[in-house]
């Protein structure tokens, strides 16, 4: 993240003028122009105080403060994402694709929620999902018991919701998207990750993205 601090400078001249019959009269000497010049370098230091002290207006959208900025593929549509109370946003993540981790009580399980805005029609967002789960699924050939549900919907205020899940050897999954006020879909990926954790339920997910986004 780049900060841009423009400091304005302000140049002073001083400029001494005297009649040809002063010049030979002995005057005491002039500290004017260093006292003005050291005034000048005061008010140099404070402002650069200042411009030290100035808040990152761009830190509410790097995660530091819970809220992260999302953005579509090409950059031209952004949100802002609260992060989920016990969740914490992983290092990988990025403006384009949000991730957000929560550790199981062993310390390698985990629960992760993978955000990312699309510019598509919901079609084409299912689409997508489905292959991604179908690819996952074929790299875990010797898993017998994969199994994909159905797509339904859950409402949330005014939000409509549309999921489905899945699930294979060590890992649960849900796969959710929901329509934005400004064209776009929100997809989100949440992945139980190991054992020892609570199953997903959309019940208690959709109420918690729902109220996380920022349009």
């Amino acid at each position: 993240m780049k900060r841009i601090i423009i400091g304005f400078i302000a140049a002073v001249s001083i400029v001494f003028s005297g009649c040809g019959d002063k010049q030979e009269k002995k005057e005491p000497t002039d500290t004017t122009g260093q006292e003005v010049s050291s005034e000048a370098e005061g008010a140099d230091g404070a402002a650069g105080e200042n411009r030290q002290e100035e808040p990152d207006t761009d830190a509410d959208t790097d995660g530091a403060d819970g809220i992260s900025a999302l953005a579509t593929e090409d950059g031209s549509v952004k949100i802002s994402f609260s992060r989920p109370e016990g969740f914490e946003e992983v290092e990988y993540s990025s403006e384009q694709q949000v991730v957000f981790q929560r550790m199981g009580t062993d310390g390698t399980s985990s629960t992760q929620i993978n955000l990312r805005l699309m510019a598509e029609d919901e079609n084409a967002v299912l689409t997508t999902a489905k292959q991604e789960v179908e690819y996952l699924m074929s790299a875990n050939t010797d898993d017998q018991g994969a199994t994909v549900g159905e797509v339904q919907t859950l409402a949330e205020g005014e939000r409509q919701w549309s999921f489905f899940s899945y699930s294979l050897a060590g890992e649960e999954g849900l796969r959710l998207w929901t329509a934005l006020s400004n064209g776009c879909i929100l997809s989100c990926a949440v992945e139980n990750i190991g054992s020892g954790l609570a199953p997903l339920a959309p019940e208690s997910l959709v109420p918690m993205l729902s109220a996380a986004i920022q349009e």
